[in-house]
């Protein structure tokens, strides 16, 4: 009786091992490191606009679904504007945690903001590899997840795409599912999670486009990231280019750089 709990947790630590969500956060401070500059110009855009956003906004409480390393996040003036911050993550690293003691308004909350899809991927492709079947997965009304009450202010940060990136890469790995298969999947996680956010208290910030370069840096080609259409922003709607990894180890060969909208709506 006394082991469940501690089985549970290392159950759920080595499935987001296998689906590669731990090593996905220890890889963005590590190229957070590597890409500095150009992380650091972007941090400032989203930090700006979430204080824009937050403007005209009751100051009850603030989410921010996916807080990560806080690299983004303007923790300091949302704890003085906000009675309540909420961080939410699937994972809150040791230093993020060490880091928010001195804040008494600001908590953290460990969820998986797919509402589950997380474990119904890795269950589900775990079980059609073993009985050699074909299960066609949906991310639609079955899985959402709930907000916590009487929110004020809900900030999606650089998480949306990646919400349905770390699954359809995973469902990818299985050979289970064919490119349409896995872009319908992918289309349909992203409007689940447009779904959750509340209107008249919502910030999107999200990367649309990823463009790939060669060395001496020529336009290679340019690939959608986002399937659904985004709603439209009370604010000015506001764009840039995160140059997101020059030193070619995010893809093979080429540097990335992501072009970047955010919404206030």
């Amino acid at each position: 009786m006394f082991l469940k709990k501690p089985i549970q947790n290392l159950n759920n630590s080595l499935k987001l091992s296998k689906m590669k969500y731990l090593s996905d956060q220890k890889g963005i401070i590590n190229r957070y490191i590597r890409e500095k500059e150009g992380w650091d110009e972007h941090n400032v855009h989203c930090k700006n606009f979430i204080l824009e956003s937050a403007e005209s906004k009751m100051k009850g409480k603030a989410v921010i679904l996916g807080s990560g390393w806080l690299l983004d996040v303007p923790l300091e003036e949302l704890s003085r504007q906000f009675k309540e911050v909420v961080l939410i993550d699937i994972n809150h690293p040791p230093q993020v945690l060490k880091k928010i003691e001195q804040y008494e308004n600001v908590r953290v909350k460990k969820a998986d903001i797919t509402g589950g899809l997380i474990d119904y991927v890795f269950n589900t492709i775990k079980t059609d590899k073993k009985d050699k079947t074909k299960t066609l997965l949906t991310a639609g009304e079955l899985f959402s997840y709930s907000l916590p009450a009487s929110v004020d202010f809900v900030v999606s940060l650089n998480v949306m795409t990646q919400l349905n990136i770390l699954l359809t890469d995973y469902m990818k790995s299985s050979k289970l599912y064919t490119d349409a298969e896995i872009q319908q999947f992918a289309m349909q996680v992203q409007e689940s999670h447009l779904n959750i956010l509340p209107k008249e208290k919502s910030c999107l910030i999200t990367e649309y486009e990823e463009e790939l370069y060669d060395e001496n840096d020529q336009l290679l080609g340019v690939n959608p990231l986002i399937f659904v259409d985004l709603p439209k922003s009370k604010l000015a709607e506001t764009k840039w280019k995160w140059k997101f990894d020059s030193s070619r180890t995010y893809k093979e060969d080429v540097k990335t750089w992501f072009n970047v909208v955010a919404l206030d709506f």
